[in-house]
């Protein structure tokens, strides 16, 4: 239903549900992003409270566990939108070539903006075509994009100044798109505000919102495929030398088809089931900082969460596209995340602070001898480090550990040999009486991981999911204490990866 980044697989986190929660339990997620953990907690008879400081994540959970949303009333008002916006997108986008009208479905762009060829569907063949367009054809839009005032609002926000995910200085949301997709989204926008109201216009809008990337400059062409084949959003505002620009309308019906087969399917599960029918759960949003939660201590039965990726993925700022539209306001500072924008100050070490405020604040809201399980993914053993210190600090003992396969992957992920693939899944249980950890200084820690990863290989792991889940769950289970050490940088400067992804020792 949208493109919000970590999504998890729903039958993974119900066997977690089942297995450590009870009918009626209270149940939380403090970084609940998409909302898929609470969504599920909620179809199977747990309350659950689902938190994040990230407005677009709390506007997509709201879509995604609303009950009384009418899926008739959304395409009725649809049907109505879609007269009047078809007429002005074919304004935009038709495009005359030998006296002949042709309405693109894509067209390939270059960095200047200049159209150069489109898609369109043969209404004979009913496939896909591509067709150059004259330099005249070219021209004469350019002119009539230049002379055609937007008249509909549009966010003018200026995004954080980040060249690690590709945002110059001064650099605007409004920037992200062409004159004329920014003239069908303002349109568009305008429509849905006119034409519809509570939850159905929330649903409309988790459409748009979805739809945005997709019809930007951030859709790159993968030439290998063949031309005008796109290639998918990834993590930043990177404008390619040629860029694909898709058909806003073309696009926005596929969205929305989307978001409907998923209401649709929630909605007869609710319908469906004896249990919400016999328990009636309650489903509750926040929009706290994690770090000072409002909720009494000792008050929730299980805590789920899949903790921020560190430098991975500055959720705040990528998510500048989706907020500014829906004019929402986003508390900045409090965000829990390293960036390497300047004028953020949000580095490793005030990562490791944050991150053991929110797992103090996870202990203070969970009940004695509650169980929490976290999920985390990190590149660097240092933000890994961070999680592991404030979970045996905050006196949580090790119960369970494996691994759970992401339901999409952030681009880093897929695109490096070395990269932990998908997450770790790990339970602990809140103990009454603490027990002592150990504190390992870091040239021990550094012969202690040596040792075991040459052991872990002997024995037949090799790949870097094996490999660091031992380590890790080494660490956890010993409630080890440590530095600042990098794992993955041991792994590094001790071993060697070949081509198929296997460690060796140097």
């Amino acid at each position: 239903m949208h493109k919000y980044w970590g999504k998890k697989p729903a039958n993974g986190l119900g066997a977690l549900i089942e297995k450590y929660t009870n009918e009626g339990d209270i149940v939380l997620d403090p970084f609940s992003g998409y909302g898929v953990f609470c969504c599920e907690a909620f179809l199977r008879g747990r309350n659950v409270i689902a938190n994040d400081l990230n407005p677009i994540a709390n506007f997509i959970s709201k879509n995604l566990i609303s009950t009384s949303l009418s899926v008739p009333r959304v395409m009725s008002v649809w049907e109505r939108i879609r007269v009047e916006f078809e007429r002005f997108v074919e304004g935009w986008y038709c495009i005359v070539i030998d006296d002949v009208t042709y309405n693109p479905i894509s067209v390939l762009r270059t960095k200047e903006n200049v159209p150069i060829e489109f898609t369109y569907k043969d209404v004979g063949t009913k496939r896909n075509v591509v067709k150059k367009i004259p330099e005249k054809s070219a021209k004469e839009f350019l002119e009539f994009e230049q002379e055609h005032d937007i008249k509909d609002w549009f966010p003018t926000d200026t995004l954080i100044e980040n060249s690690r995910i590709s945002v110059s200085s001064q650099m605007k949301v409004c920037d992200l798109f062409t004159k004329r997709t920014l003239a069908c989204h303002a349109r568009l926008y305008s429509l849905i505000l006119k034409y519809s109201e509570g939850e159905e216009r929330d649903l409309l809008l988790l459409a748009f919102t979805a739809n945005l990337a997709n019809c930007s400059k951030l859709v790159p062409p993968i030439k290998s495929r063949g031309r005008l084949s796109q290639g998918a959003w990834m993590t930043g505002f990177y404008i390619g030398k040629t860029y694909i620009e898709n058909n806003v309308l073309h696009y926005f019906e596929n969205r929305l088809k989307k978001a409907i087969r998923g209401k649709t399917d929630f909605l007869s599960t609710m319908d469906e089931s004896d249990l919400c029918k016999r328990i009636r759960p309650i489903y509750k949003i926040t929009n706290e900082d994690a770090k000072k939660l409002s909720l009494p201590s000792r008050s929730v039965d299980y805590v789920f969460t899949d903790l921020p990726y560190g430098d991975s993925v500055p959720y705040f700022e990528q998510s500048a596209i989706w907020n500014s539209w829906l004019k929402f306001p986003v508390d900045y500072e409090n965000e829990v995340v390293i960036s390497d924008s300047r004028s953020r100050n949000k580095d490793i070490k005030g990562f490791e602070s944050d991150v053991n405020l929110s797992i103090s604040e996870i202990c203070r809201v969970l009940k004695d001898g509650g169980y929490f399980s976290l999920t985390f993914h990190s590149l660097s053993g240092l933000e890994w480090k961070s999680v592991t210190n404030a979970c045996i600090l905050n006196n949580f003992i090790l119960i369970e550990y494996s691994w759970l396969e992401q339901k999409t992957y952030p681009p880093r992920q897929l695109n490096r040999l070395k990269s932990i693939k998908g997450d770790v899944l790990v339970t602990f249980q809140k103990k009454i009486s603490s027990k002592q950890p150990a504190v390992c200084d870091s040239d021990k820690l550094v012969l202690y991981v040596v040792d075991l990863i040459r052991k872990e290989i002997k024995s037949g792991a090799s790949r870097t999911n094996e490999i660091m889940m031992s380590v890790m769950e080494c660490v956890l289970r010993n409630m080890l204490i440590i530095g600042d050490v990098d794992v993955f940088r041991i792994l590094s400067d001790n071993f060697v990866i070949d081509k198929y992804g296997k460690w060796y020792e140097k």
